[in-house]
């Protein structure tokens, strides 16, 4: 099994740095972990020896505080990596929850064995901070969203970029979770992703049936909040 998914994952920036050799000795002592919906794969506080790519389906991290509030700090998706940046840390707890929301699979990557081929090979470790790179200046960015725009913008934010065609004047599509995964994701309570969401109804910007959301006017929505 994990022979067949090698040339999938071959590509993800953790791994695209590696030597064919280093890959070939790293997925050696990978496996695969089939996850059930609702299925945990780690605990805040546990031992962190892994990270992890998705494979199928997606994995939920999240925190649970003291007065049993559920906040959702990622949804992860196939081909996404969680819990790398442990690696590079003095870390050796998980700072969070995971847990499959429906059946799939993650690749297990054992951390002590990767970060021993990055000490290994240098020029592979120099790759890999320019990768890192990248994908920290993205989430910056993802930041400045979440801080900078009022909720009315990030939920018109989120939704159009849901939208399978961005040059359509309208469309349709599945919302990717629950509605209050989505709320909790974009630092909103449940209510007031609701009051918001029946705003859009009412000013005939969207229709809702069910997880189904019909985006009569795609240009509104982007400008929602503004």
């Amino acid at each position: 099994m994990i022979e067949e998914i090698a040339a999938e994952v071959r590509q993800h920036l953790l791994l695209s740095s590696l030597s064919d050799q280093a890959f070939a000795e790293l997925i050696s002592h990978c496996r695969i972990v089939h996850l059930g919906h609702n299925e945990s794969l780690f605990h805040q506080g546990s031992d962190a020896h892994s990270f992890y790519i998705v494979l199928k389906g997606r994995v939920k991290l999240f925190r649970v505080s003291p007065d049993g509030q559920t906040k959702v700090i990622e949804v992860v998706s196939p081909g996404q990596a969680f819990a790398e940046a442990l690696m590079f840390l003095d870390q050796h707890r998980y700072p969070l929850n995971a847990e499959g929301m429906e059946p799939g699979d993650v690749l297990l990557i054992p951390r002590q064995y990767y970060k021993k081929l990055l000490l290994a090979e240098p020029e592979c470790a120099m790759r890999l901070l320019g990768s890192m790179a990248l994908k920290l200046h993205r989430r910056i960015n993802e930041i400045e969203t979440l801080t900078l725009q009022n909720t009315r913008h990030r939920l018109g934010h989120y939704l159009s970029n849901l939208a399978p065609d961005q040059t359509a004047q309208s469309c349709k599509f599945d919302l990717p979770m629950a509605k209050q995964l989505i709320a909790s994701q974009l630092g909103m309570q449940p209510e007031t992703f609701s009051r918001l969401i029946k705003e859009m109804k009412s000013a005939g910007i969207i229709s809702v049936h069910g997880a189904e959301i019909c985006v009569h006017d795609l240009s509104r929505l982007r400008a929602f909040g503004h």
